[in-house]
């Protein structure tokens, strides 16, 4: 079966490192039982989890609460990353949030892979060697390693799009064609 070229050439495992969105919508749709299928080390960091979980829960959405039992299950581990001087040179050049910039530092730390849907959040890493992706290749990569169905997948991500998720059309007929090549 096809994988995601970075899976079948990485070697050995990188973690995933989460940023609010992908969390936040995977849980939102209840959808929450795809981290439970990923294989990798998973982690999120502090301002993530205060800007999906504690904002969240102040809010009264669901999703907040799902997302905390996740934290609190270890499904996904929160690390704080080491290296604020990182953190405060991705900031400074960039318009991301703190949140998004300190996945991004912690993905730099532990040779992981940033899951970040924002495409500043991508650029920003590139120009760092981090690497990273989106909620899309986690779900595409679940699909080649037999986890998660086709058609599942593509129901998770038009939920996920109802729901406020962006995708443009180019990148969604992008994504259904190797959904379908999977």
């Amino acid at each position: 079966m096809k994988q995601p070229r970075e899976h079948r050439a990485s070697g050995s495992p990188k973690p995933l490192i989460f940023n609010a969105t992908p969390i936040l919508y995977l849980c939102k749709i209840g959808a929450s039982s795809v981290f439970m299928e990923i294989s990798e080390e998973k982690y999120t960091t502090p301002k993530v989890i205060e800007e999906v979980v504690d904002k969240g829960k102040s809010l009264g959405a669901s999703d907040a609460f799902i997302a905390e039992q996740l934290i609190e299950r270890s499904v996904i581990r929160v690390r704080r990353p080491r290296n604020a001087d990182f953190i405060d040179q991705i900031l400074r050049i960039s318009d991301l949030h703190r949140a998004e910039a300190e996945v991004l530092a912690l993905a730099k730390e532990l040779n992981g892979v940033a899951i970040v849907d924002e495409s500043a959040a991508r650029q920003v890493a590139r120009i760092y060697n981090v690497r990273a992706h989106g909620t899309a290749y986690v779900l595409l990569r679940l699909v080649y390693e037999g986890k998660l169905s086709m058609e599942s997948a593509r129901e998770v991500i038009d939920k996920m799009i109802s729901t406020g998720w962006r995708l443009t059309a180019e990148e969604y007929a992008k994504l259904m064609k190797e959904l379908k090549s999977a």
